[in-house]
C-alpha cells in the first residue's frame, strides 16, 4: 500500500474516531462515572461527605439590645440595637441512617453541635448583660391570644407564679443565657393557673432543658445542641437517577405535610439542602426543603462570575409576597396575610415567631417603621449560594434568618397592657459554608481532566484532516506526474527525443531527378 493510500484510509479513521469518542462516547462515559462517585449508596465518597461534614459550618447569632423596655410597656417605638455576632463552629452529621434499595432511599436523623469560637467573636465572650424580650413569654401570651383569647387572665396569673411576679417582659441577661445556658422556668408552683401551664409544659420539653421533674429552663439553642434530632428525614440516594439525589419524599413516615391545607404547599419539594445534582447551570432553579420552615424555599440565578478559579453560578433566595405570589397564599395562616419578606410560622412551630430576613431586607417598609435601629443591605443580609455548576458543588453559601414577634397590646395581661403594635426583631442567625481548597482543587482537577479530554480530542480531528489534507496533496501530485508523462515527446532508441544525425546534403541530392 503506497503512502498516498494510508493517509487517505488513517485520516477519515481518526477524524471520526475523535469525533465519536470526543463528542459522543466520552461525555457519556464522563457522565457515568459522575454518577457512580456521586450518588449516596453507603461506600462512596459523596456518601461519607454527606453523612458527616467533616469540616465545620460558621454559626453566627446576632441579638437585638432592647434599649428603651420601659417606653415600649408603656407604648413607645421599640428602638434596638444588633449584638454580635457570637460566632460558633457548628458540626452536622446524620445518625441511625437505614437504606432501602427498593426505592433508592435512605432515611437519616440529623444532629448538630455547637461550639462557642470567641476568638471570631469581635471580643464578645457571650457575658454580656442585655436587655432582651422573654421570648418564652411573650410566645405564650400570644400563642394563648391565638388560640383561646378567653384564657388571657390565666395566663396572667401562670406568669406571676411561675416567673414571680415580673415587672416587665423585658429582662436583663446574659447573651450566653438566652442562647445555650438557659433562663429559668420554675414548675414548682402549686397553684391553679401555674400548675395548669406547667402541665403543658411537662406533657412537651423537647424545647426546653430539664434539670428535674419542676424546673426547666428555656434557650435558643440549648435544647438541641449535640442532640440527636427527632425527625426522620427520607431522600433519595440517586443511584437510579442523578438528578434524585437527595431530594426529600418523607418527613417523619408522612409523604406530604398537614400543616398548610394546601396540596402543594404541603408537599415536600427540593433537596434536604446538604447535596445536589451535578450538571447544575444557571437555567435551572435550586429548591430545598426546611423542615423548621415547613416549607421548601427556591433560589434564583442572580450572577455568573469566577471564584478560586472556577466559573460558580450565584443563586438567591426570599421568603416572598403572597400579595404577588398567590401560590404562596396557602403561608398564611392568619385573616390578613403578613406582607412581603415575612413568614408566620405559627401553624409550623406553634409558637407565634416571625421569620423574615436580617434587619427585614427585602421586607415591606411598615415593618421597618415599627421599629427603630435597624439597616438592611443586600451584602449583609441576602441569602446566597455561590455553585459551580458542573459538579454541583457550593463554594461559598450564606443562609441568613431573623427571627421576629408581632406584639400589641394585651388588656388581660399587665405588662402588655399598653403595648404597641410592632413586628419586634428577636435574633437572628447566619450559617456560612466556605468548601475548604482541598475540596476545591478536587472540583479543579475534574474540570481539568475535561479540557485535557477536548485539547485531544481536538488535536485528534486537526490530524485527522491534515492526514485527509496530506492524502490529497499526494494524489493531487501523482496526477500532475502522470499528465506530464503523456504530453512528453516520444523517445527513440537511442534515447535521443530528436531525430538523428544524417548527411542531409547527399540525402537532398540522392532526391533530385539527373540533369541532362
Amino acid at each position: 500500500m503506497n503512502r498516498m493510500m494510508k493517509f487517505a484510509i488513517a485520516g477519515p479513521c481518526l477524524l471520526i474516531f475523535a469525533i465519536l469518542f470526543g463528542f459522543v462516547a466520552f461525555p457519556k462515559l464522563l457522565k457515568g462515572g459522575i454518577h457512580k462517585m456521586v450518588n449516596l449508596k453507603p461506600g462512596t465518597d459523596v456518601r461519607a461527605l454527606w453523612s458527616k461534614i467533616p469540616f465545620e459550618i460558621d454559626f453566627k447569632i446576632y441579638l437585638f439590645n432592647v434599649t428603651n423596655p420601659n417606653e415600649i410597656k408603656n407604648g413607645a417605638k421599640p428602638i434596638v440595637n444588633e449584638v454580635g455576632p457570637y460566632f460558633f463552629e457548628e458540626w452536622h452529621e446524620k445518625n441511625d441512617l437505614i437504606d432501602n434499595d427498593d426505592d433508592d432511599t435512605v432515611i437519616y436523623s440529623p444532629k448538630n453541635t455547637f461550639y462557642f469560637n470567641p476568638g471570631k467573636s469581635n471580643g464578645l465572650t457571650g457575658e454580656e448583660e442585655l436587655m432582651l424580650p422573654h421570648i418564652f413569654i411573650l410566645a405564650m401570651v400570644f400563642a394563648t391570644m391565638r388560640e383561646k383569647p378567653s384564657a388571657a387572665p390565666l395566663i396572667n396569673k401562670a406568669i406571676n407564679s411561675i416567673f414571680k411576679n415580673p415587672e416587665n417582659v423585658f429582662i436583663k441577661a446574659k447573651a450566653m443565657d438566652l442562647m445555650f445556658r438557659g433562663l429559668p422556668i420554675d414548675c414548682s408552683v402549686t397553684d391553679t393557673a401555674g400548675s395548669a401551664v406547667c402541665s403543658l409544659l411537662k406533657a412537651n420539653t423537647d424545647d426546653l432543658i430539664v434539670d428535674d421533674p419542676d424546673h426547666f429552663r428555656f434557650a435558643l439553642l440549648g435544647a438541641k445542641n449535640g442532640t440527636t434530632s427527632k425527625n426522620r428525614i427520607k431522600v433519595l440516594r440517586g443511584v437510579k437517577k442523578l438528578t434524585d439525589i437527595g431530594v426529600v419524599t418523607e418527613l417523619n413516615g408522612k409523604k406530604k405535610m398537614t400543616v398548610w391545607n394546601d396540596s402543594k404547599c404541603d408537599a415536600y419539594q427540593g433537596t434536604d439542602g446538604y447535596v445536589f445534582h451535578p450538571y447544575l447551570y444557571a437555567d435551572e432553579d435550586i429548591v430545598s426543603f426546611a423542615p423548621d420552615l415547613c416549607r421548601s424555599i427556591a433560589a434564583y440565578t442572580e450572577s455568573t462570575f469566577k471564584k478560586k478559579g472556577l466559573l460558580v453560578n450565584r443563586y438567591t433566595a426570599w421568603l416572598g409576597d403572597p400579595a404577588q405570589h398567590p401560590e404562596q397564599k396557602c403561608y398564611c395562616p392568619t385573616p390578613g396575610c403578613l406582607k412581603a419578606g415575612m413568614m408566620d410560622l405559627h401553624k409550623c412551630v406553634g409558637v407565634p415567631l416571625v421569620a423574615s430576613h436580617p434587619h427585614f431586607f427585602r421586607g415591606d417598609k411598615e415593618y421597618l417603621q415599627m421599629v427603630d435601629g435597624l439597616s438592611p443591605n443586600k451584602e449583609n443580609h441576602m441569602i446566597y449560594i455561590d455553585f459551580e455548576p458542573f459538579s454541583g458543588t457550593p463554594l461559598e453559601a450564606r443562609k441568613r434568618l431573623q427571627f421576629n414577634i408581632m406584639i400589641h397590646k394585651v388588656e388581660k395581661v399587665k405588662m402588655m397592657k399598653n403595648f404597641p403594635e410592632a413586628m419586634l426583631p428577636l435574633f437572628w442567625v447566619e450559617e456560612g459554608l466556605v468548601i475548604p481548597n482541598d475540596f476545591v482543587k478536587q472540583v479543579k482537577m475534574l474540570h481539568m481532566v475535561v479540557k485535557v479530554m477536548k485539547v485531544l480530542t481536538w488535536i485528534k480531528i486537526l490530524a485527522g484532516l491534515g492526514m485527509i489534507g496530506y492524502a490529497g496533496f499526494l494524489y493531487y501530485k501523482s496526477t500532475l506526474s502522470k499528465t506530464s508523462e503523456v504530453t512528453k515527446p516520444p523517445k527513440y532508441r537511442n534515447g535521443n527525443s530528436q531525430m538523428s544525425t544524417v548527411d542531409t546534403k547527399n540525402l537532398h541530392s540522392q532526391m533530385l531527378p539527373p540533369i541532362d
